[in-house]
């Protein structure tokens, strides 16, 4: 039987591996996740947050609901493909807004310009 032993790299390899040094950006990403070093985001601010984007969920299971309904009554052809690209950019800067908790008010913005899309989504399942 043969024991394997990992290779250990030493301090003098590294720069052979790796011949830069990773930088440090002063400005952190605006759409990331959040890391150990952030402070927590206010639990009214999240609260708020989810709040609103559970009411865009629900007005989307709804347009949901009654396209199922109006496909099976024969609605037409781009009906469906329209419902699911409104929903899903509806869904998208929701899913932004979650990513940007840690910037001031562009989460707010986002989940203010998911409405209108989500809307649109209920405006055309309605009319069919």
């Amino acid at each position: 039987m043969t024991a394997v032993e990992p290779t250990r790299i030493s301090r003098s390899a590294i720069p052979e591996i790796m011949p830069f040094e990773p930088s440090r950006d002063e400005d952190p990403a605006v759409f990331r996740f959040p890391t150990e070093d952030d402070p927590a985001p206010g639990t009214g601010r999240v609260l708020a947050m989810a709040g609103y984007s559970a009411m865009l969920g629900l007005m989307g299971v709804g347009v949901g609901l009654y396209a199922i309904v109006a496909v099976l009554r024969g609605a037409p052809g781009w009906y469906l493909p329209a419902l699911a690209m409104l929903t899903m950019f509806s869904v998208g800067l929701a899913v932004g807004a979650f990513l940007a908790v840690h910037q001031r008010t562009l989460p707010w913005i986002l989940l203010a310009a998911a409405a209108p899309p989500m809307f649109g989504a209920l405006m055309l399942a309605v009319s069919n």
